[in-house]
């Protein structure tokens, strides 16, 4: 039996001080590395799943096929640390099975994961078989990475979860995660750390570009913005990473903004997270929309509808090692927006909520592995009003 093999090809040191910052989001552990999914066998239809990645340092990964037909794909051929990657395969309308082997090598060792895809003709299991058989175990969930950024997973048929890596000082590190969601045409949030080190130096590149992680087709055509008048809102802003910056215009980034909120205190926010961002060793941020209250649809180069969102929101998570600050060295603020213009620029005290109030108003639960960190305290941090801590407002 014949395989095919699938691969694509893939600054000096830093001061102490910095290596202080960069390793909050360059964190390497000795991780077992492992391939899951949550199935192996699927029917003949085309789909798509996502297979968790568990690895330290970098790790490639590479489709073995049974013959010549190479009818699945992965949206990430290479990478570093533990994370999720999508496959996708094609309708099988043979006769016969067809597999693939999927292969990581991590730290000198292969790791094969077979996946089956049964022919078009097979049966059709018996709905009531005699006698009933064993229920079958219920298919292991996805594991999603543990940083300390991102609010619980939910994968759906149309949203799922993608993390792309940057190079830093000669180091892979992780960049930032989304929820895309494949017919709204938005990222319904994106997490990311934030420090000094991290938002680097240098300037707005403009690199408006298709999102490699996510297949063109489900994502808007933006190199001309929207039509109807909407900014192109990136939630991941490009001054939080000159490190990286034409990742931060992927289009998955973008949503349909309007200028008087984007152009004004949206702006203004962002520049004071930022600020937060250096007086923090980490800040750990989600941002999001939400699409309840929707203001309708917006229209990219192609014509494809794109659904403007009803309101936004930062989630934001202070990290400084000292014993004195916050709960265990934490505090936490919750912000959200409607989406519409404001009169003022500035953003305020009395705007700000706990995280607890917004994950009531989002439906959200957010840095869910906090709680592993700091199982006394967690609950404490995201209760908190973040009105009352002088750190948000010196």
């Amino acid at each position: 039996m014949r395989f095919i093999l699938r691969l694509k090809k893939f600054l000096p040191a830093m001061l102490s001080a910095a290596v202080m910052f960069f390793a909050a989001s360059c964190e390497q552990s000795d991780i077992a590395p492992a391939l899951k999914m949550q199935q192996t066998t699927v029917p003949y239809t085309a789909g798509r799943q996502s297979v968790s990645v568990e690895a330290s340092g970098n790790w490639v990964l590479a489709l073995y096929f049974q013959d010549d037909d190479q009818w699945a794909s992965l949206s990430a051929e290479s990478g570093s640390g533990s994370r999720n990657v999508v496959l996708e395969y094609g309708e099988n309308h043979s006769e016969k099975e067809r597999k693939v082997n999927i292969v990581l090598t991590a730290s000198g060792t292969d790791v094969v994961l077979g996946f089956t895809q049964l022919p078009e003709n097979s049966a059709e299991p018996d709905p009531d078989p005699d006698p009933d058989p064993d229920p079958e175990p219920d298919p292991e969930p996805a594991v999603f990475p543990g940083w300390l950024e991102l609010p619980t997973v939910k994968e759906t048929e149309d949203c799922h979860f993608y993390s792309h890596d940057m190079r830093v000082a000669g180091r892979t590190c992780r960049n930032y995660s989304f929820l895309w969601d494949r017919d709204n045409l938005v990222s319904h949030w994106v997490a990311y750390p934030l420090n000094s080190f991290l938002i680097g130096s240098g300037s707005r590149t403009d690199d408006w570009d298709y999102d490699p992680l996510v297949p063109r087709d489900e994502q808007p055509t933006l190199f001309h913005g929207y039509d109807g008048g909407y900014d192109r809102g990136h939630q991941l802003p490009s001054a939080d990473r000159y490190t990286d910056n034409p990742s931060t215009f992927y289009f998955t980034n973008m949503t349909p903004q309007l200028g008087s909120l984007n152009q004004n205190i949206w702006r203004e926010f962002e520049e004071k997270v930022r600020e937060w961002a250096r007086a923090c060793d980490t800040l750990y941020v989600v941002t999001g929309c939400v699409l309840e209250g929707s203001r309708g649809k917006a229209y990219d180069n192609s014509g494809k509808a794109v659904t403007v969102p009803g309101g936004y929101y930062k989630a934001l998570l202070c990290y400084k090692n000292s014993p004195s600050f916050g709960d265990g060295g934490y505090v936490a603020a919750g912000f959200y927006f409607e989406h519409r213009g404001y009169s003022q620029t500035n953003v305020t005290s009395d705007m700000s909520m706990s995280i607890d109030e917004l994950e009531e108003k989002t439906g959200l639960d957010f840095f869910v592995n906090l709680k592993k960190q700091l199982p006394t305290l967690s609950d404490r941090i995201e209760a908190k009003d973040p009105e009352t801590v002088n750190f948000w407002w010196n």
